[in-house]
């Protein structure tokens, strides 16, 4: 009877039923990060091995062994497909591999108690001894970690196939006024005093100026100037359109969709161009006229000195 309840049990672990926890995963569990690895080692004997074939060996000088450890690994190794448990396993079933940093997957620990895992460490933490499993069994490799020995078993990431879904973009045309992205216009407004004369003098010259609304004016005199800045505001039309009907969408990736976008200067300004320039002019009385005059070529006189002396040009700050 003994015989024949090992035999079935045998012939289960050959088509890849899963008897131990290490190999069965709880809907919506959340893994627990381990960062040190050591403290709780499920099988002692095979901690701190150099090399695939150390590992071997230990596992084969204790096949006919009655120990608790002995009992586990060769229920793992049963439900990996091999039949008679390690005394089943070859030289090369056991190689030497790296986990990827932050794997995920069910991890043995002391008393054999398996639980979900993300391994949040590196180097030499990662490496592990890889046993395949034998005959296709559906469960797949399992892990030694190295630095403890304890079992792990990594966590197959669902996938769903990607899909083809039909698509319309509407075109879209809309018009931008960018205010502050335009040509500079710079405006200089100036004043200008000025005193009216009855009369023209003898060889004297007039000076109509637009603007200045006097039979007989003397000479503007500047005596203010401002500069002004402002932009011509642009416009443009954008459009966006796309040609395609269906585009390729999959679980957990970004959704790309091509599309086409003109963009298309329409104008560079809407409203009122500012003139280039303004000017005002004062009348004020011969007196003041002239007293202004004298100041003026006073400082010219100053600033042409001052040009001389130091080889740089001065400009006079005119003020009203």
């Amino acid at each position: 009877m003994l015989a024949s309840l090992t035999l079935t049990y045998a012939a289960i672990a050959q088509m890849g039923a899963s008897n131990n926890a290490l190999f069965q995963f709880r809907n919506g569990e959340e893994p627990r990060d381990v960062s040190r690895l050591g403290t709780a080692p499920e099988f002692p004997f095979l901690m701190n091995k150099t090399s695939a074939n150390q590992v071997f060996l230990a596992i084969k000088k204790r096949a006919d062994d009655n120990t608790e450890a002995m009992n586990h690994m060769n229920s793992l190794l049963m439900d990996m497909g091999y039949a008679n448990g390690a005394k089943d396993l070859e030289k090369g079933d056991v190689t030497e591999a790296y986990l990827p940093a932050g794997s995920i997957g069910n991890m043995g620990s002391r008393g054999y108690v398996y639980n979900l895992y993300r391994l949040q460490v590196s180097g030499d933490d990662l490496k592990a001894w890889k046993i395949a499993a034998n005959g296709g069994n559906k469960n797949g490799a399992l892990f030694i970690l190295a630095r403890c020995g304890n079992a792990f078993f990594p966590r197959k990431e669902t996938r769903t196939a990607c899909v083809n879904v039909p698509v319309e973009v509407k075109p879209d045309v809309s018009q931008i006024t960018l205010p502050a992205s335009g040509s500079k216009i710079t405006t200089e407004n100036k004043t200008f005093v000025y005193y009216a004369r009855k009369r023209h003098k003898k060889d004297d010259q007039a000076y109509p100026v637009a603007g200045l609304n006097e039979q007989y004016p003397s000479e503007p005199l500047e005596v203010s100037k401002r500069k002004d800045m402002s932009i011509r505001p642009e416009t443009y039309t954008v459009s966006v359109g796309n040609n395609r009907t269906d585009v390729t969408a999959c679980v957990n990736k970004t959704l790309v969709l091509p599309a086409s976008v003109n963009v298309e200067k329409t104008s560079t300004y809407t409203g009122n161009y500012p003139q280039d320039g303004t000017a005002t002019y004062k009348e004020v009385s011969k007196r003041h006229y002239k007293m202004i005059a004298r100041k003026t070529r006073r400082a010219e006189r100053k600033a042409n000195k001052i040009a001389k002396k130091t080889g740089q040009e001065v400009v006079i700050k005119r003020t009203a």
